[in-house]
Formats: structure tokens, sequence, C-alpha cells
């Protein structure tokens, strides 16, 4: 099953920090899985009644995969023989990803399956395989704009770590719901960031933050962004966590002048957009 991932504090920031550095700025991560199930269930709601219960009882099989690579995770960092057992694990999740996939061409079990099979493939660095896939989920005509906005946004930021930086833009113009601006302004900033323009990058940097910081102010659970404030904080920009217990939110500087563009980056490695959570 899909499994939500809350952020922590400043040993992960510090961790994430240094996966910037070591990758070239390039994080990919499973956040997206996180949102599947979500958006999975919000689909479910409104549209139970048009669900292929076929496909639902044969994704429970992949449920079941993930089940078990999970158990084999823990145990195999203390065993030789559950070792082996994870690597037989995850190529039969992988077989019957593509089962799936090529048995149910569209229900939201099928959109669920392409993006756990584009985050094998990104764990594998096929990020051509991967962006493939996840314009296979984008083109799913399951009548839901959240699940293809997070298809689309998921593409451009693989696209991008391919070093694909012109690609990865064009395919942020296709139209998204208004509740995933945040998320598409950081990816262009990733962009920018990639492409060496610091100010750009710093001005997308900060809407995306100011729209977090509007959702926030009526939220009763307010949202952290922890990697995206790390960009920041990477381009020189100050800016302070938010109280999750909902307090106000501190915004951010402006963005850098022309003189402090041209400054000894000192800390200022690129970093794309996969870290926080899309929407």
């Amino acid at each position: 099953m899909v499994k939500d991932v809350q952020p922590k504090l400043v040993n992960d920031e510090q961790q994430s920090l240094g996966a910037l550095k070591q990758y070239g700025g390039y994080i990919l991560s499973a956040i997206i899985l996180v949102l599947a199930g979500y958006f999975g269930w919000t689909y479910w709601q409104k549209h139970g009644g048009n669900i292929d219960t076929a496909a639902a009882n044969d994704f429970a099989k992949i449920q079941s995969d993930q089940n078990n690579i999970e158990t084999l995770t823990t145990q195999a960092a203390s065993d030789t023989k559950a070792q082996a057992q994870l690597t037989t694990a995850q190529t039969n999740l992988d077989k019957d990803l593509g089962e799936f996939v090529a048995n149910h061409d569209n229900s939201v079990y099928t959109w669920q399956a392409l993006m756990l099979q584009a985050k094998q493939q990104t764990d594998k660095n096929d990020l051509k395989a991967a962006a493939a896939t996840l314009q296979k989920a984008s083109q799913l005509t399951l009548k839901d704009d959240g699940l293809k906005a997070i298809a689309i946004l998921r593409q451009a930021q693989v696209l991008l770590s391919d070093n694909q930086a012109d690609a990865a833009q064009k395919r942020l113009q296709s139209p998204l719901p208004a509740a995933f601006e945040a998320s598409k302004l950081e990816i262009l900033g990733d962009i920018a960031n990639q492409q060496g323009d610091k100010k750009a990058a710093a001005t997308h940097y900060q809407k995306a933050w100011q729209l977090i910081e509007q959702r926030n102010q009526n939220n009763p659970n307010p949202q952290d962004r922890a990697l995206l404030r790390i960009k920041m904080e990477s381009l020189g920009l100050s800016v302070k966590q938010p109280d999750l217990t909902g307090g106000v939110l501190a915004k951010p500087t402006q963005a850098p002048t022309q003189a402090e563009n041209t400054a000894p980056a000192a800390a200022t490695a690129s970093a794309p957009a996969v870290a926080s959570s899309i929407k």
C-alpha cells in the first residue's frame, strides 16, 4: 500500500542538502506515490461506480508485491537470505506491473501502476523509459485533472533529471489546475537553476512559496516544503520554516540583486523539484 510521508526537520534537511550536492540537484523521489494513494481514493469516491473491478482485483497482487518488498527491505539489513529474496520480489513487481498495464488500459489502478512503474524505472536510472511511462499516465482518460497534473509534473521532473530542460519546460505548458501552480513554479525554478539563471530561479521559487503561504493561512494543517526552502536558501534567500502548529509564516526575502547573482556561489547547488509534495 502507498503510505504517507511526513517531512522531518533538521537531520532530514541536512541529508537532503547532501543529496542535492551529490546528484547535482536532481532529487528523484517517491513522494508522488503518496499522492497516488490520496487521489486514487478521491477518484474512487467520485467515480466508484465506474471503476473496473477486475483491475481492482488484479491490483491487489501489486499491493501484495509492495508489502512483501517492504518486509524484505527491513529484513535485508541483517539477513543475506532476505537480500536475495528482495531482489526476486522486485523482479516480480516489475513483471506484475508490466502485465497489469498491458491488461488494463484505462482505470485509476492503471494510473497508479504506471506511476509505480515510472518510479521503478527512475530508481534504475532509466529516465527515458520513466518519461515515456509518465506520458502514458497523463494520457489516460480518467476525467480527473488532478491525476493528469501529477503525471505531467512528475514527467517534467524526470525530463529535467535527464538533462532535457527544454523538454521539461515545454511539458509544463500543458494546462494544470490552479491547485498545482506552486509545484509548477517550483519545477520552473529548477529548470532556470539548471540553466544557470539564478535570478529567474529565485523568482519562481518565491512565487511558489508565496502560494504555499496563502494556502496555509486558513489551513488547520499547514504544509511545509523543506526542500523548497533548501533550494531558496542555496540561492541566498532567507526563508523560515512554517509554523506547523498554525502560526504565522515568515515571508521570503526579495530576489537577489544582479550583484548577488555574480557573487561566488558558496551555496548555489541547483535542485529540481520532486522533493516537495506535488500540489
